[in-house]
């Protein structure tokens, strides 16, 4: 026996590996199709009976546009200080889903009325009470009056979770959808949420200036009380200082202050000057000497008697020249000068008298100017601290009714429109009844069932072939029992040939069969061709892989080749005689290796070979079979015929074969394609393999005939149309 391997080279081993490896994919597929279809047909069914059990769900749109900046017709927002803000329209959205708002939709509609909103008017199933464990503990709290407070707000929170609220970005604009089993409804409850909203802004709006104008008529009361304390101040002030016109009298003060001033001004200028005259003559000494006084000089007559002075004394100079001191000319000249020293002697005291009366009048001006303009400024100050009070408590006056008079006004205003609102937003598009369900998107799902069964069904058929640890394929036999491949047997699908499997051989229309069986036979003598190969066991793991009907269609096979002789080895549950149609009771090997029977009444012609039988049932199957006559017959047997194939009992379950194998020139190992875990197949194949059985190779029987093998060629090439009867 030879285990050795062909030799590959390393690319095409790679390729190899890898087309394999494809193509098993593949191969699962194909080998779990009738599953996979089966599964993915049932759950996509399934699926469809429960998509079209469900209740399908409408969506109505109604498209809203909230203006953020809004026609004013009265500016109250300047009462409150409300201005807009970037969070207005994220406000309003907010607002859209308020309970408020909702709350008029739901008594708008009567949707209390509504089993799809109210689930206390819908039916509990027949089941809910088998699957309430309370109810099953005998722990179920009696039912209290419903309330109707918990009604609507379960009936408001269901409203809820059915309308949404979209935003169109950096627009006004928002979508309200609202979802339904009925589609009208659901257009009626989108139109509806945008109305209840308008209304419930329009009613906060009036709220507001409902408010508003009873704040204004307060203050109106407190500023009407303020005005009248004002100028109940104002007139009191009036009449305690007797105040009628303070304009006027200031303005005389005034006046009168200015113009005192402007005297002692003058007084003062003209009493410097005589102050100073006065003190020359003071300085001056005896009143002879006050002719050099610059004061009494420059006095104009004075200064006209020194002229008259000055041309007496030249007419009296002039003349002393002439006449003597005795003539009448210079006597009247002398008289003349005389007389005019006289009068500007008495003239410069007169003066002199004059300027201290002067000075002393001037005085006495001047001090009761001061007073007169000290008690001036008293006055004036005095009207200017009324004038203060009085300019005061007429600001107050004025501030007082100046705000009562723009309360008034506002309240005139407020009350006059308080009926005419404007809506911060209007219905752009009304929502219609859809035609078509949003929900659920029934052949969506139904395709996506399929899918997700096919992708199971897939993956648990991927998961199976992963955990399926048999031998499957010819190169499974090779890789994890390293035995060489004897050949290939497919799997007979047609019922009617149940009764055919010993003898298929000779079937002409099972001709991929036979090819098969040929294959084999073909393997057993090149294998053999150096060495007189003559007997030849068959056996398996476990019962029911084909060992005995590979026994027969192999006896059949090599009977054209030889003289052939098949012997039922299996003592224990033997087969070939019924396979054969032996009649019971017939000698068989049991009768000859007890000596009850010869040879020649064991063996039996059937279809051109020689069958010998079980025989008579023995007790003891594994002392006859290690028996010295037991090796003592074989050895004869192989001198007569030319092949002699012995039907084993199986290796897992007794250890007649390991009694078997050691008369044997060669073991044929038969293994059944995807039956017996690798694990089990090892450990008979190691205990024959222990026990120094020649093990000639393996048979894969009942191979899928669609399978692909280790080469890469189908079963199915062993059809009529074209086998090949190449070794495997």
């Amino acid at each position: 026996m030879s285990n050795s391997q062909p030799t590959r080279l390393p690319g095409i081993a790679e390729q190899d590996e890898e087309i394999i490896d494809l193509r098993q994919i593949v191969q699962v597929v194909v080998n779990y199709r009738w599953p996979i279809i089966g599964f993915t047909l049932a759950v996509t069914l399934i699926v469809i009976l429960v998509v079209f059990s469900i209740t399908s769900v409408y969506q109505a749109t109604t498209v809203l546009q909230i203006e953020q900046e809004q026609a004013k017709v009265l500016s109250i927002e300047e009462v409150y200080g409300i201005e807009g803000s970037d969070s207005y329209l994220n406000t309003q959205f907010e607002v859209l889903k308020s309970r408020g708002v909702l709350e008029k939709v739901v008594d708008k509609l009567g949707l209390m009325n509504n089993p799809e909103f109210n689930d206390r008017l819908n039916n509990a199933p027949w089941y809910v009470g088998l699957l309430d464990w309370k109810v099953w503990l005998g722990l179920q709290e009696p039912e209290g009056e419903v309330d109707e407070s918990s009604v609507r707000r379960d009936v408001i929170n269901a409203l809820n979770k059915k309308v949404s609220i979209e935003p169109v970005r950096k627009t006004q604009v928002v979508k309200i959808h609202a979802q339904s089993e009925n589609p009208k409804l659901a257009a009626a409850i989108a139109n509806a949420v945008a109305g209840a909203y308008i209304e419930a802004y329009m009613e906060a709006k009036l709220s507001l200036t409902l408010s508003a104008t009873d704040w204004m008529q307060g203050r109106m009361n407190e500023l009407s009380d303020k005005l009248r304390i004002a100028e109940q101040s104002l007139q009191n002030y009036r009449d305690s200082e007797d105040l009628v016109d303070l304009e006027g009298v200031l303005t005389i003060s005034s006046d009168e202050l200015k113009a005192l001033t402007k005297s002692l001004v003058a007084l003062r200028r003209k009493l410097a000057v005589s102050e100073g005259i006065y003190q020359q003559i003071q300085n001056g000494g005896i009143k002879n000497s006050h002719d050099s006084l610059k004061a009494v000089l420059n006095h104009p007559l004075i200064k006209d008697l020194k002229t008259e002075e000055a041309k007496s004394q030249r007419l009296v100079q002039e003349l002393s020249r002439r006449y003597g001191p005795k003539h009448p000319k210079m006597i009247a000249a002398r008289s003349d000068l005389e007389s005019l020293e006289n009068n500007i002697d008495s003239q410069i005291g007169n003066i002199v008298e004059g300027v201290e009366r002067d000075y002393e009048l001037d005085k006495a001006n001047e001090r009761s100017l001061e007073a007169a303009v000290a008690e001036a400024k008293v006055n004036v100050q005095a009207i200017n601290r009324k004038q203060f009070r009085l300019r005061a408590l007429e600001r107050e006056v004025q501030t007082n009714k100046d705000l009562y008079d723009a309360f008034f006004k506002r309240i005139q205003e407020t009350s006059a429109t308080s009926d005419l609102q404007t809506a911060n937003a209007r219905i752009v598009d009304q929502a219609y009844a859809p035609q078509h369900p949003i929900k659920p998107k029934k052949k969506l799902i139904v395709v996506v069932a399929g899918l997700m069964g096919l992708l199971f069904s897939c993956g648990v058929a991927f998961l199976l072939e992963m955990l399926n640890n048999t031998i499957r394929t010819t190169s499974d036999v090779e890789e994890k029992l390293n035995l060489p491949v004897l050949g290939v047997l497919p799997k007979m699908t047609d019922k009617k040939l149940d009764g055919q499997i010993h003898s298929l051989f000779t079937n002409k229309e099972q001709h991929g069969f036979g090819e098969a069986i040929r294959t084999i036979r073909t393997g057993i003598n090149l294998s053999a061709m150096d060495q007189e190969h003559k007997l030849f066991a068959i056996t398996s793991t476990a019962p029911g892989e084909g060992k005995s009907s590979i026994a027969s269609n192999m006896a059949l096979a090599l009977g054209q080749l030889g003289k052939t002789l098949l012997i039922d080895c299996d003592l224990r549950r033997p087969v070939l005689g019924k396979n054969f149609a032996i009649k019971g009771g017939s000698a068989g090997l049991a009768n000859l290796l007890l000596g009850s029977a010869s040879v020649d009444e064991a063996v039996h012609k059937v279809d051109g070979i020689d069958v010998i039988p079980c025989g008579l049932i023995p007790p003891n199957p594994q002392e006859l079979l290690a028996s010295e006559r037991y090796g003592m017959l074989l050895k004869q047997l192989k001198e007569h015929y030319d092949y002699v194939l012995l039907d084993c009992p199986p290796v897992q379950n007794v250890s007649d074969v390991l009694m078997i194998s050691r008369h044997c020139d060669g073991l044929i190992y038969v293994v059944e394609a995807g039956r017996m875990q690798v694990n089990a197949i090892q450990v008979a194949v190691g205990r024959l393999l222990q026990a120094r059985t020649p093990v000639t190779g393996a048979v894969l029987n009942k191979i899928n005939p669609l399978q692909k093998d280790a080469y890469g060629y189908t079963q199915g090439y062993y059809d009529h149309n074209g086998y090949n009867s190449g070794i495997v």
